[in-house]
């Protein structure tokens, strides 16, 4: 069951990400723009988030994956963790708190103390059955995503924004300012 849950996981931020890279791309024609060579990457790599701090948040850090099934997608930096019941995936975007507020792809936002820094729960449109949460914040002139997702079968009936919130609060000490 850990390894269904962990390719729900993966393909759920596949999702995500692949839903936000296009966030406001398109033509007036409806084609999609051209990538922009040489796109801004963000600052942080979140594979660097250290070991004990994984561990706290209830992840393997022996589990950890790059990117989406390897591929690097441009303008984002992510890494992906599993635990017993539960998966962490952080992204790090090259946009800021306000693009994806407008992206229509995620709804549900919520203002969350995270220490200080101004944050939110929100969730993806698509998720009908309330099984991955995502918390977000900034990281210098980069937003931070923090979802948090239960395998397949075990969200409790409160949901995954507790969860969320949890690792959030735990991870993102380690993620600059």
């Amino acid at each position: 069951m850990r390894s269904v849950g962990r390719w729900s996981a993966v393909a759920v931020a596949a999702v995500g990400v692949l839903g936000l890279a296009g966030c406001g791309s398109t033509s007036v024609e409806g084609q999609a723009d051209p990538a922009i060579p040489g796109a801004a990457e963000p600052a942080f790599d979140p594979c660097s988030i250290p070991d004990e701090a994984l561990r706290a948040a209830g992840v393997d850090p022996a589990s950890e994956t790059r990117d989406i099934l390897g591929v690097k997608q441009p303008g984002w930096n992510l890494c992906d963790w599993g635990g017993e019941s539960t998966a962490v995936t952080v992204f790090i975007a090259a946009r800021t708190l306000d693009e994806v507020r407008e992206n229509d792809r995620f709804t549900d936002f919520t203002p969350v103390d995270l220490g200080g820094r101004k944050a939110f729960t929100f969730r993806e449109a698509s998720d009908t059955r309330n099984e991955y949460c995502d918390v977000m914040f900034s990281s210098g002139t980069d937003t931070v995503m923090i979802k948090s997702g239960y395998f397949v079968g075990r969200t409790p009936p409160e949901g995954p924004c507790p969860l969320a919130i949890r690792n959030a609060q735990v991870l993102a000490p380690t993620i600059p300012n």
